[in-house]
């Protein structure tokens, strides 16, 4: 059977996954070189299916997103189809443990924090150059934000059709 690189045929989110997600389907046989591991698909698996890179024992929790996302039912060898033949709910117990991957800051010494980058003033005080950014949150604002105040250009927003409340009129 043919061989290929695990990312050619199946998406890995996260190298502690168990899982991949097939991006096509995946022939029983064919062979995906996960690094320096080889994974034989033992069965047929269709796209949107994961297949399994590593051995997954009963009652263990499967990985994807790095994250728990069942439990293995049965054993689950590398190859294997995972999906709702072998994988379940089960019971989840964390341990929130707050700042346990907290990493001390490396602050500069005083000596290296001398300069930044600004400005020294006439008065010699100084300064920072500010950036502001003009997001548009609309279609209809895009127009406006592309001529902010204080450019000397003018930019309206208006709707494409409007109706006029008095009787008869031709909404023109």
């Amino acid at each position: 059977m043919a061989t290929y690189a695990l990312t050619d045929k199946a998406v890995l989110l996260r190298a502690e996954d168990d899982v991949a997600v097939a991006k096509a389907e995946l022939a029983a046989g064919t062979v995906l070189e996960d690094g320096a591991t080889r994974i034989e698909v033992r069965q047929d698996i269709k796209p949107g299916h994961k297949v399994a890179r590593k051995a997954v024992r009963m009652g263990s929790p499967v990985r994807r997103y790095g994250q728990v996302i069942g439990f293995a039912t049965q054993n689950i060898a590398v190859g294997d189809h995972v999906h709702t033949q072998n994988l379940g709910i089960g019971e989840l117990q964390r341990e929130y443990e707050v700042g346990v991957d907290v990493k001390p800051v490396d602050y500069y010494p005083p000596k290296a924090m001398r300069y930044f980058d600004g400005y020294r003033r006439d008065d010699g005080r100084v300064g920072t150059r500010n950036y502001v950014a003009i997001i548009s949150g609309v279609n209809c604002s895009a127009s406006v934000s592309q001529s902010p105040p204080g450019s000397g250009r003018r930019a309206s927003c208006r709707a494409s059709a409007r109706k006029s409340s008095r009787p008869g009129s031709s909404g023109r």
